[in-house]
């Protein structure tokens, strides 16, 4: 039946399946990531954060949980409080992270993630707890359909997009600065005026970064 979602339970893991898309947890982009800021490549989500290892940091959008992990990866002394306003998407991501056969390093990050089930939107108007980075990445507006591991996740994901008003809030309980990823013809880099944004031109994607 169309809409209808089943969960699997393996037992190597837990997913779902909706619409004809099956998403699981793999923690495949975290990993070819941290390789590829060891190998010397930019990676413009960290350096949008220009992490010191001891923040605080709110992830909005927990989605697949790679970002996550890697942020964490980036603190060996602080950690990362990731929403997740879909219970489906928490459950098999919560399972995937608790797998030992992850690499040392993603289990060893994993320890300083905390996944709560929230709508972004409603916790920056309504939490009092300060964070000193705030991370969000809403469902693009012009999404690339040839990213494999969206496609599975965009059944299940919540689209409402990020307005100014959003970021406004986030200020109330950030303490050093706010970054929001989106493709460059996305219209929040038009509605709001950042900083600065940077980003790739060949993945289209932008990551503009507020200073406190």
């Amino acid at each position: 039946m169309e809409g209808e979602i089943v969960i699997i339970v393996e037992k190597y893991g837990i997913s779902a399946v909706k619409d004809g898309k099956r998403l699981f947890f793999h923690p495949s982009l975290a990993v070819l990531r941290k390789s590829n800021v060891e190998m010397g490549q930019r990676d413009y989500l960290i350096e949008s954060l220009s992490l010191s290892g001891n923040e605080k940091v709110l992830d909005c959008t927990l989605g697949l949980g790679s970002e996550a992990i890697l942020i964490a990866h980036f603190l060996p002394e602080g950690y990362v409080k990731c929403l997740e306003s879909s219970r489906i998407i928490k459950i098999i991501v919560e399972n995937g992270l608790r797998d030992e056969t992850l690499p040392d390093w993603v289990r060893e990050s994993v320890r300083r993630i905390e996944i709560l089930e929230y709508d972004y939107k409603k916790f920056v108007r309504e939490s009092n707890e300060i964070f000193d980075c705030i991370y969000v990445d809403p469902m693009f507006e012009h999404p690339n359909f040839k990213s494999s591991a969206m496609n599975l996740l965009r059944p299940f994901a919540d689209y409402s997009g990020i307005d100014p008003e959003d970021i406004e809030e986030m200020k109330r309980i950030a303490r050093k600065r706010i970054v929001v990823k989106a493709r460059w013809n996305d219209s929040i880099f038009e509605r709001y005026k950042f900083d600065k944004i940077v980003g790739s031109l060949k993945s289209k994607i932008g990551y503009g970064v507020i200073e406190i």
